[in-house]
Formats: structure tokens, sequence, C-alpha cells
């Protein structure tokens, strides 16, 4: 006869466990708000700061990259217009981290996972653009 044991599991769960880490609180139409700052700007989060970038041309975003102290394991590169190749292109040459172009939206939702799982990620984001 099998004699059931019964254990109990204890789990610490922490949703973030870098408390320096930016945290995306909302996003709509033409902003994304991180940690309190309404950002309507094309700008690059890593694990401890943000940056809000001047322009979205490669060399700008390639320097503020490389400024990170942190090794980072990858990139997110948050956009609503399609994959442009020529650009991608550019800046997987000039970056030597992998870098996984999605939505605008999708991005943000994939930082806060990935950041609370204490991950050493970058987000490139273009909030999204109000239409007419």
């Amino acid at each position: 006869m099998l004699e059931v044991i019964k254990k109990t599991i204890n789990m610490d769960l922490e949703l973030y466990p870098n408390v320096s880490a930016p945290i995306i609180e909302g996003y709509g139409h033409g902003y994304v708000n991180i940690s309190g700052n309404k950002l309507t700007r094309t700008f690059i989060l890593f694990p401890d700061k943000f940056i809000e970038l001047d322009s979205e041309n490669i060399k700008e975003i390639t320097n503020a990259v490389n400024l990170c102290k942190i090794q980072l394991d990858l990139i997110l590169y948050g956009s609503l217009n399609s994959l442009d190749k020529s650009k991608y292109l550019n800046l997987k040459s000039s970056i030597s981290i992998p870098i996984e172009f999605m939505h605008t939206n999708s991005a943000c939702r994939t930082w806060s996972v990935l950041i609370a799982e204490g991950r050493n990620i970058g987000a490139i984001i273009e909030p999204t653009k109000i239409e007419n």
C-alpha cells in the first residue's frame, strides 16, 4: 500500500527583483508611462534606467546602447512600423546584442515580464503615434 505524503512547498515570488528597473505602468496612443514619466518620443530602457532619444536614427540608438554598463542578453525593439529591413540590418550590424523586433504594445508587455524575471534586457520603444 502506498502512503501519501503531503509536503508543503514554500515559494517566494518577487515581481520586480531589481527595484531600480524602470516599470512600464501603461501605454496608449502617442505615449508610454515609465515609472511616473509620460514619454512621447522614442526611448531606450535598461535594467537600471531609461533614456529618451532626440531622434530614431541608428547612430543615436547605437551610442545610447553602447553607454550601458550592464551586459545585455537581448534588446526588444517596439515599433508600429512594419519591419524596415535596412534599419534592422544597420542596427544589427552596429550592436552586438540580439535584437527582437515586435509591435510597440507587445514590446511593452514583454519588457514587463522579462524584467520581472530579473533578466538583463534592453528595449527600444517607439510610442504609438496618434493617427488622424
